[in-house]
C-alpha cells in the first residue's frame, strides 16, 4: 500500500506539473493570438479633419457665433469642442485623433458621426451632418470640411458628393452650408 500510495503522490505532482505548465503555455499562446490579431494594439483613428469654414446671415457675415462640433466614434464617446467666428464670420476647429484598439476588432465597423453646428439666439443651425467611415483621413470628407460656407438663411438640404473609391456610391451629408463643385442636393 505504500508503494502504491507513493506513486499516486507521484502522479499527482506530475499532473499539478504539467496542469501549470499547459496554463502557461495556454497564457502564452492567447497573449500571442491577441497581439497577431490586433487584439492588444491601439491604433490612430482618424475622426474629423480641420474644419474651417464662414456663416453669414443673407451675406453679411455673422461674428461671435458659437460653432460648436460633435465626434461620436463606434465606442459611443461623444467628444465636444467648439469655437466662436470672427469678424468676417470664419472659424476653425482642429483635427481630431485618437487611440483606439476597436480598429483590431474583426466585428467592428469603424466610422464617425460628425454633427458641427452654429448656435444663434438659442436657434442651431447644422452646418454639417455626416457619417466618416473608416480610421484613415479621407480626402472628400478633407476637401468638404475645409471649405464650409453657410448662410444661415439656406434651408438644411441632404446632399451627396464623390467617392473617389467607390464612384457609383457617393457620400451623403447634410446641412445649411453650400460648395459650388461636387456638390448634388436630393
Amino acid at each position: 500500500m505504500d508503494d502504491f500510495a507513493a506513486r499516486q503522490s507521484s502522479y499527482q505532482g506530475l499532473l499539478v506539473n504539467v496542469l501549470m505548465v499547459s496554463g502557461f503555455f495556454l497564457i502564452q499562446i492567447s497573449q500571442a493570438n491577441s497581439a497577431m490579431f490586433g487584439l492588444s494594439k491601439k491604433y490612430d483613428v482618424h475622426l474629423c479633419p480641420e474644419v474651417k469654414g464662414q456663416i453669414l446671415q443673407e451675406g453679411t457675415p455673422v461674428a461671435g457665433l458659437e460653432v460648436l462640433r460633435g465626434l461620436t466614434y463606434v465606442d459611443n464617446i461623444e467628444r465636444l469642442d467648439s469655437t466662436v467666428t470672427d469678424a468676417q464670420g470664419r472659424f476653425l476647429l482642429p483635427e481630431v485623433v485618437i487611440q483606439s484598439k476597436l480598429p483590431g476588432d474583426m466585428f467592428v465597423e469603424s466610422r464617425t458621426r460628425q454633427i458641427i453646428i452654429a448656435k444663434r439666439f438659442d436657434i442651431d443651425y447644422l452646418l454639417w451632418g455626416g457619417i466618416l467611415h473608416g480610421i484613415e483621413p479621407n480626402e472628400a470628407f478633407s476637401i468638404k470640411l475645409s471649405t464650409l460656407q453657410c448662410d444661415l438663411i439656406s434651408p438644411e438640404i441632404n446632399f451627396e458628393f464623390y467617392n473617389k473609391l467607390n464612384p457609383k456610391l457617393p457620400f451623403t451629408a447634410q446641412g445649411i452650408c453650400r460648395w459650388e463643385q461636387d456638390f448634388t442636393p436630393y
